[in-house]
């Protein structure tokens, strides 16, 4: 498992704050702006070991863990190909 996957809820949009829930139990706060973790819980041993799932924290949508991982990882990608667009010009620009 990835200990650094960024998540995206496909539902309601979350992005800030999800449970996961591998072998062990986690719970992560995210920054789409940095598109990285800036919090994580403890990890604590899981009773569920055999499910491997990502839960959004304000839907409590349950995703597979690779399924949130796919998600977030286009997330990122479009985001910050979206910014490039919208900021890359802004810097350089001769006066």
């Amino acid at each position: 498992m990835q200990t650094s996957a960024f998540f995206v809820c496909p539902d309601c949009g979350n992005v800030k704050k999800f449970s996961i829930f591998t072998s062990n139990f986690q719970v992560v706060n995210q920054s789409p702006e940095m598109g990285m973790r800036i919090d994580e819980s403890n990890v604590m041993p899981s009773l569920r070991e055999d499910n491997n799932y990502v839960e959004c924290q304000v839907c409590f949508k349950k995703l597979e863990y690779d399924t949130a991982v796919d998600i977030g990882k286009k997330y990122l990608h479009v985001s910050r190909k979206l910014s490039k667009k919208v900021f890359g010009n802004l810097y350089l620009q001769p006066m």
